[in-house]
């Protein structure tokens, strides 16, 4: 009976913490049943009108559709939604919440996606309050490097494809007989790559340098291979010459080496044919 009540209390304790682990990995991931709640933004705002973009992510085998969600908390009031009409499975997008804040403070809100509930915490800010302010500077410094990152990673992806087409043109000019012997995009290609660092790094200043440099090494290179000129004539043919005199040398060597062989062969056959004689007039 004793074991019998102890097997019953040992899985009733089971099923209790695999309820609370399985509660647990759901407010961390806000994964249920498929639909993840994989970033919310932004979670610092001040009070008055706001927007919130909540990043989903459709873990499901299908696709999903007409996703829609609704936010709520102390102080919160939803105008307007802009819902996700079609998400293919394993694809992220955006639902973007208009609303209205009117207490100051860390709240907890709540968002309904489809028929899901999600939680999160954010900080209201009140602009009228002095120990507000700091986080008000913070904000403002923390959007206007995002602003600044966005716009070079722009100006980054348009000299990249500048970069391409310069390539491409130094390849064709250098095939059709240019001089094209002052031209390296080594560098280039290496502000290029720093660019690229610094912006993952969100090292602002050092990727604003790198781009500056980066669009001077470009119209430099670019001045190069516009004013290239094609090789005269004489140098062609002396490349030529050149390539030709390597390659006939080499069939001259093998030529060479075919005929001492040829000779050696002949002397070999000469001497095995004498021994041969002298043996014949042994035997006879």
């Amino acid at each position: 009976m004793k074991k019998s009540i102890l097997s019953l209390l040992f899985l009733l304790i089971i099923f209790s913490l695999t309820g609370i682990l399985a509660e647990s990995d759901t407010s961390d991931n806000q994964t249920i049943q498929g639909i993840s709640l994989t970033n919310f933004m932004p979670q610092e705002v001040k009070l008055g009108d706001a927007q919130f973009n909540l990043q989903i992510q459709n873990n499901n085998n299908e696709t999903a559709s007409n996703i829609i969600a609704f936010v709520t908390g102390d102080g919160f009031s939803t105008y307007n939604m802009v819902p996700i009409d079609s998400l293919a499975p394993g694809d992220k997008s955006y639902i973007f919440i208009y609303g209205n804040l009117k207490q100051a403070g860390n709240i907890t809100l709540t968002i309904k996606i489809n028929d899901k509930n999600f939680y999160q915490n954010i900080s209201v800010i009140d602009p009228n309050a002095e120990s507000d302010q700091q986080k008000l500077d913070d904000i403002q410094k923390q959007q206007e490097k995002e602003q600044q990152i966005k716009n070079i990673s722009d100006q980054l992806d348009v000299l990249k494809q500048n970069f391409t087409i310069l390539e491409d043109e130094l390849t064709y000019k250098q095939s059709d007989n240019y001089d094209v012997s002052l031209i390296n995009l080594n560098t280039l290609n290496n502000y290029l790559h720093n660019i690229q660092a610094d912006i993952l790094t969100g090292n602002v200043n050092d990727a604003q340098v790198n781009l500056n440099l980066a669009n001077d090494e470009y119209i430099t290179q670019k001045r190069k291979l516009d004013n290239a000129k094609k090789l005269p004539l004489i140098n062609i043919l002396k490349n030529n010459v050149l390539l030709f005199s390597t390659f006939a040398g080499a069939i001259i060597t093998f030529f060479a080496l075919y005929e001492l062989l040829k000779i050696k062969k002949e002397k070999i056959s000469k001497v095995i044919s004498k021994k041969i004689r002298k043996r014949k007039k042994k035997k006879g």
